[in-house]
């Protein structure tokens, strides 16, 4: 289900910033209220089952908080008494603690698409360990490093057929220019929460004074974009900042604003993509003791879908870093 929490918690004049755990935030309304909650995976629906099924599983400190396209009018009435806390989109409202905040009411929006079934997250990784490594590498090992099951590795190379070379000595790309170009049109990208900021610092300093702060604050900072690709093929001028966390980060009082993202100078983002920092260490950072980066494949998608005039070329670079001088 396709609602972008965060688009409309900004909307809603709602500040959002790092919670306890890893999974939740720290929301401070309009009126100055802070409220931890945990958001819940959306729905189309808000109903009296989806909420009686999550909370009889919860064992978290942080109060849920339901997100739904829409609610029932029965469902509504109870958070408004304060029973639990609910986002919607249509019409767009936080019922948080009891108290509602509303924003104007505006025709909807289409709905984005996305492929139904579970995301291939492991087929996706497998691909991108076969395409950054230089030699073959073994099912058994290629689980360890994606945290998965030697079962699930088998299968992601079965499924990507004669994309996948294995001679014995282990799993290789047959063509990794082939196997690049396969991954990108499946890839989705990294997915999950994106949180827009403005600086006027140049892009390569903003970016990595905000992975410092990432990194005060256990957040784990990948650095990708257009800093990543500078670092790893240099060619184009940075001119946004992108970085991975595990978890929002408020850079308020760090010299940043927050700004919608088609303003931002930087962006953050929380990834439902949970690879990521496993396949990171598969791209050292060209420069001792700075942040670290995105592997390359995931640099290289991000600069491609920035859409910005020169982001071909850009990633042209990073391809041939990518596939080597003999593909």
């Amino acid at each position: 289900m396709e609602v972008d929490v965060v688009a409309l918690l900004r909307e809603l004049d709602v500040a959002i910033s790092e919670g306890t755990t890893d999974r939740s935030w720290l929301l401070r309304s309009p009126t100055g209220e802070p409220v931890l909650v945990e958001p819940i995976l959306p729905v189309d629906r808000i109903t009296s089952h989806a909420v009686r099924n999550i909370s009889s599983h919860r064992r978290s400190p942080a109060s849920p908080l339901f997100v739904g396209r829409t609610i029932t009018p029965n469902m509504l009435e109870q958070a408004k008494a304060g029973n639990f806390d609910v986002l919607t989109e249509r019409p767009l409202q936080l019922v948080l603690r009891g108290s509602v905040y509303a924003g104007e009411e505006t025709a909807p929006a289409p709905a984005r698409r996305r492929p139904s079934g579970r995301a291939a997250w492991v087929r996706w990784a497998v691909g991108r360990c076969l395409l950054l490594s230089s030699e073959p590498l073994r099912q058994p090992a290629i689980a360890e490093l994606l945290g998965t099951s030697q079962q699930s590795v088998s299968n992601a190379a079965r499924q990507l057929g004669d994309l996948v070379a294995d001679a014995g000595s282990g799993l290789s790309a047959a063509n990794k220019a082939r196997l690049l170009e396969h991954w990108v049109e499946e890839y989705p990208g990294s997915s999950g929460p994106e949180f827009g900021w403005y600086s006027l610092d140049p892009i390569v300093e903003q970016t990595l004074q905000a992975a410092k702060v990432a990194e005060l604050l256990d957040a784990r900072p990948l650095i990708s974009g257009d800093v990543a690709a500078d670092r790893l093929a240099p060619w184009k001028l940075p001119s946004r900042g992108r970085i991975y966390v595990n978890s929002p980060i408020d850079l308020g009082g760090d010299g940043f604003v927050p700004a919608p993202a088609d303003e931002a100078t930087l962006i953050t983002c929380v990834p439902r993509d949970p690879t990521l920092w496993r396949l990171a260490q598969a791209t050292p950072c060209p420069e001792s003791g700075a942040p670290a980066l995105a592997d390359a494949a995931i640099v290289y998608w991000d600069v491609l879908a920035s859409g910005e005039i020169d982001s071909v070329e850009a990633a042209g670079h990073l391809k041939e870093l990518i596939i080597g001088s003999k593909q």
